[in-house]
């Protein structure tokens, strides 16, 4: 396939420089564009395996993508999925999901793989630039000795917008936003605001829910937003699924999107 090219603001180090969720939509939106169709809603997760190279802010760079064999951590454990780059092998990011069965649904290796390659996009660029710096003049040659860089998803709540754990939000600053930068960039990937709304105003008669429109309080979208209500919390469960199959993603995924854009509220209330 073509390559993947897209760029953001970033520092002479080639890291995101002060990417804002709004700003990280629109790379998703740009990532769409060469992905598939204006009219497909659910990206197939064929089309992601067959990603096999980016350029991102001008590095350009090959994308090994492997669905086919169990992933683990470094202390041996079974994980989702992996990002890593290894100086060794320059000019190359790798991106392992675990294949699906017992351990990892179809849906889930899809959400994994597309969060994944948002560390490609956001993180591999800057670790190409480090690792392919030599030694500085005072540094102890060990050419034996060659820094790996890696990112990990362990499980589902690793999928979720906000880190879930108290061991994921004592991550490092750095570790936690580039976190944040790859949900950000899966979830508007998967299932983007425009048509999200799209598919909500047409499901939305057929499950009871109530649209409402207003003026958008967000500054940075600005326009008409869109509200739902219904009086049955089962109707909206039965939506939620509806919305789910047509992006080929989990209803958790959804409720996430849906709140993300202001469609409900945070804690899944309607009115």
């Amino acid at each position: 396939m073509p390559v993947l090219t897209l760029d953001y603001r970033h520092c002479d180090r080639k890291r995101p420089k002060y990417v804002k969720h709004i700003e990280i939509e629109g790379i998703a939106a740009q990532a769409r564009q060469q992905l598939v169709g204006p009219d497909v809603d659910a990206i197939p997760f064929s089309t992601l395996c067959e990603i096999n190279r980016l350029k991102i802010n001008g590095i350009d760079f090959s994308l090994e993508v492997s669905t086919d064999f169990d992933v683990h951590d470094d202390e041996g454990n079974h994980v989702f999925g992996i990002c890593e780059y290894d100086p060794g092998i320059p000019d190359t990011a790798m991106v392992c999901v675990s294949p699906v069965g017992e351990k990892l649904s179809e849906l889930l290796a899809l959400s994994t793989l597309a969060h994944e390659l948002g560390h490609a996009v956001f993180d591999a660029p800057g670790w190409i630039v480090d690792g392919s710096k030599g030694p500085g003049l005072f540094d102890v040659l060990e050419p034996t000795v060659q820094r790996a860089y890696r990112t990990t998803t362990p499980n589902s709540d690793h999928l979720t917008k906000t880190p879930a754990t108290p061991a994921q939000t004592a991550l490092a600053p750095e570790i936690h936003f580039a976190e944040l930068r790859a949900n950000e960039f899966m979830g508007s990937l998967l299932v983007p605001r425009q048509h999200l709304n799209a598919a909500v105003e047409e499901l939305a008669p057929d499950f009871d829910i109530a649209l409402h429109r207003g003026p958008s309080l967000n500054p940075e979208v600005p326009g008409t937003s869109l509200h739902l209500s219904s009086s049955d919390a089962g109707d909206l469960e039965f939506f939620e699924k509806a919305l789910a199959a047509r992006f080929g993603v989990n209803p958790r995924f959804v409720q996430v999107r849906l709140q993300r854009y202001g469609l409900i509220r945070p804690e899944g209330g309607v009115r």
